[in-house]
């Protein structure tokens, strides 16, 4: 019997650690209210006045656990959706889709999502996602947005 309530009280004990060990990851996660500049990869366009949308990350740091959705209305008919997972300690790297108005016209493009650290955000402070072709990044695709909001835990 002691035999048997050691071994529990050891189980107990690793899981615990284990638990603690991985919930010792940080998880981060920025929002965005005022995207600041677009730039269409195919047309070479930037947009930059009356832009509106909203961007979201969080991602928990050199794991696949991470999630990217930027959105930017340029007009009622012209709208762009950049979107990503995978993470960095400071960013999203890895394969992007990117829309217009709806329609992919990018798929598992490479590009990164970065400038979201520090915490925390003086006012002013913006983010850069970039995107590049199906075989290398490059700085084709890109939106940048002031990061409104941050939580870390």
């Amino acid at each position: 019997m002691v035999k048997f309530a050691s071994r529990i009280l050891l189980s107990f004990s690793l899981i615990a650690v284990f638990s603690a060990t991985g919930s010792a990851q940080n998880t981060h996660s920025v929002w965005s209210k005022n995207p600041l500049l677009v730039k269409d990869g195919q047309t070479n366009i930037e947009y930059n006045i009356f832009v509106k949308g909203n961007a979201a990350f969080a991602w928990t740091e050199s794991t696949i656990r991470a999630y990217a959705h930027a959105v930017v209305v340029i007009t009622p008919k012209l709208r762009y959706d950049f979107m990503r997972t995978g993470s960095t300690a400071d960013g999203i790297n890895g394969l992007w889709d990117v829309r217009r108005n709806g329609v992919l016209v990018c798929n598992n493009y490479i590009g990164k999502a970065y400038l979201l650290s520090p915490s925390p955000i003086p006012p002013g402070n913006y983010f850069k996602i970039y995107v590049g072709t199906p075989s290398a990044y490059a700085e084709k695709w890109f939106y940048s947005g002031d990061r409104t909001e941050r939580f870390d835990f």
